[in-house]
């Protein structure tokens, strides 16, 4: 399994992000978290199974939510670059792809 390390920005992504929907409706949260958690998964176990976003990051749909974890693979693991809502200006988070 691969290690996984959050972009700094990515990270305050995910935390409002759960924290917005907990605040819409209660459990819904941590709903999100799960789907992120199950993407992860997914990611860890193969890597190279989602298609390249914008090379070299790589983007995996969070199932039931309009979001997508943009990650690149690196040699000591996967790096989440971005949490991103799929309606928010393209591109925002390209600046953290090394």
């Amino acid at each position: 399994m691969k290690r996984v390390a959050y972009h700094c920005e990515a990270n305050v992504e995910l935390i409002s992000t759960a924290k917005f929907y907990e605040c819409q409706r209660e459990l819904l949260g941590r709903q999100f978290l799960r789907g992120v958690c199950d993407g992860l998964s997914k990611t860890q176990k193969n890597p190279g199974q989602f298609p390249f976003y914008d090379r070299p990051g790589r983007a995996c749909r969070i199932a039931g939510f309009p979001f997508r974890l943009v990650y690149e693979v690196v040699p000591d693991g996967i790096h989440i670059q971005a949490v991103m809502h799929t309606s928010r200006g393209p591109g925002y988070w390209k600046n953290r792809l090394s």
